[in-house]
C-alpha cells in the first residue's frame, strides 16, 4: 500500500512537470512575434531633415567656418546654467557631428572656448572667432 502511495506521488510529479514543459514550447512555438519597442531608424537624409526644425537652417554660410581639413558647421547648442558648462553639436567637414563640451578640443587646434544661447566662440591657435547658430527657415 505504501508503495503504491509512493508511486502514484512520482507519476502526479512527472504528469505536473511534463504539463509545464509543454506550456512552456507551446508559448514559445504559438506565441505572436514581439512587436518593436522603438521605431527603426531612418536612414540617409531623413535624419538630418527631421532635425532641421530643431537648430534652423544654415543660410548664406553665416554659421560655418573653415577648419584646417574642412567646414565647421554649428547645429546647436546648450548653454551654460546653474553652474554647469554648455555643449555645442557640431558638423565637421559635413560628415561627421560631434558634441563638445566647453573648454573641449574640436578638432586638432581648434577648441570650444564658450557657449551661449544663440553662437559659440572657438580658439583657432589662439585667435578667437564667434559661430552663430543658423537662422530657423521660414522666417
Amino acid at each position: 500500500m505504501r508503495l503504491q502511495k509512493a508511486a502514484f506521488a512520482v507519476t502526479l510529479a512527472a504528469l505536473a512537470l511534463l504539463g509545464v514543459v509543454l506550456a512552456y514550447w507551446s508559448w514559445a512555438w504559438f506565441a505572436p512575434p514581439a512587436a518593436p519597442r522603438a521605431p527603426a531608424a531612418v536612414q540617409g537624409a531623413g535624419r538630418t531633415a527631421s532635425a532641421a526644425g530643431l537648430f534652423g537652417v544654415a543660410q548664406n554660410g553665416s554659421s560655418a567656418a573653415a577648419t584646417g581639413s574642412g567646414a565647421l558647421l554649428l547645429m546647436g547648442v546648450v548653454a551654460a546654467s546653474g553652474g554647469r558648462e554648455g555643449h555645442a553639436v557640431l558638423r565637421l567637414d559635413g560628415k561627421r557631428s560631434v558634441a563638445v563640451l566647453e573648454g573641449g578640443e574640436i578638432a586638432p587646434g581648434l577648441r570650444l572656448a564658450e557657449v551661449h544661447v544663440n553662437h559659440i566662440v572657438v580658439l583657432r591657435n589662439g585667435a578667437r572667432e564667434t559661430l552663430a547658430l543658423p537662422e530657423k527657415g521660414g522666417k
